[in-house]
């Protein structure tokens, strides 16, 4: 959308994160509004943690928003503020978006793994009967390893800088699905089919690779969920031959859901406590 279409009638979805400096999501949001016929218009704002429940509420007031995006380091937070939420937040218990009640209060889901592995499928890097490792189990990591695990992928490894957290969510996941196969650290990386960087490492051009290609086969699938740059991990991933994806097409790939549940479409919700 260009600036001078903009009008009163121009229906906002703020994209929360903190810091937001890198955020490029509009880029990739705006035309698919656009492609949609919609007067939409998505804009990023720096929300700190401590504030954003007071921004939700104010948030709540504005007449002419449409809905909100989530990002890091809000999504669960934004989840514990919603009173009911779709089967891929009370998963996760993450949000990555939501939309306001009739009654003032906030409806949440997770659209992460959904456009994680509908990207992965296209693009032919997802094998439901081989190993995949996601590398980094905060809240991306944690709903594209639960919606792998709805996909059909039954061999999982977890590696995290701590692994008490790698642990925890292989718990969690084992609770959903007692027979799915888990292995904790990059020991295991040279059996995993599929790779994920779900870190924020490369949101930076100084930041180190979050792995080295050189533990992966040489058959690996390298997916860097990082979309707001192309990164080194990528840049690496393909130098030694391996097939490497960025994070855009994650995020395309979920924006029609996104739109659907922001436009008010029936979605499965539960309410929360």
């Amino acid at each position: 959308m260009l600036t001078s279409e903009l009008s009163g009638a121009t229906r906002i979805i703020p994209v929360l994160g903190y810091p937001i400096d890198h955020v490029r999501a509009p880029r990739v949001y705006n035309p698919a509004f656009d492609s949609a016929g919609l007067n939409w218009c998505q804009v990023p704002m720096g929300v700190h943690p401590d504030d954003l429940a007071a921004t939700l509420a104010q948030l709540a007031k504005v007449g002419n928003l449409q809905g909100l995006n989530i990002t890091m380091p809000h999504k669960a937070s934004a989840y514990a503020l919603c009173s009911v939420a779709g089967p891929e937040a009370r998963r996760t218990r993450l949000v990555n978006t939501l939309r306001l009640q009739a009654d003032g209060s906030w409806a949440g889901e997770s659209f992460d793994g959904i456009g994680f592995v509908r990207a992965a499928r296209h693009h032919g890097m997802l094998d439901t009967d081989r190993p995949a490792l996601i590398v980094g189990v905060g809240g991306a990591g944690t709903a594209i390893a639960f919606a792998l695990l709805a996909a059909g992928v039954k061999d999982l490894i977890l590696a995290n800088r701590d692994p008490l957290r790698a642990e925890r969510l292989g718990q969690e996941l084992l609770a959903a699905d007692p027979q799915v196969r888990l292995r904790i650290g990059m020991a295991h990386a040279a059996s995993a089919a599929l790779v994920v960087n779900a870190t924020s490492l490369g949101l930076s051009p100084g930041d180190p690779l979050p792995f080295d290609p050189a533990l992966l086969a040489a058959k690996a699938a390298v997916f860097d969920i990082i979309a707001a740059r192309d990164t080194e991990l990528v840049a690496a991933a393909q130098a030694r031959g391996l097939r490497a994806l960025g994070g855009r097409p994650m995020i395309e790939h979920q924006v029609s859901a996104q739109i659907d549940f922001w436009r008010g479409a029936s979605f499965p919700l539960e309410a929360l406590a």
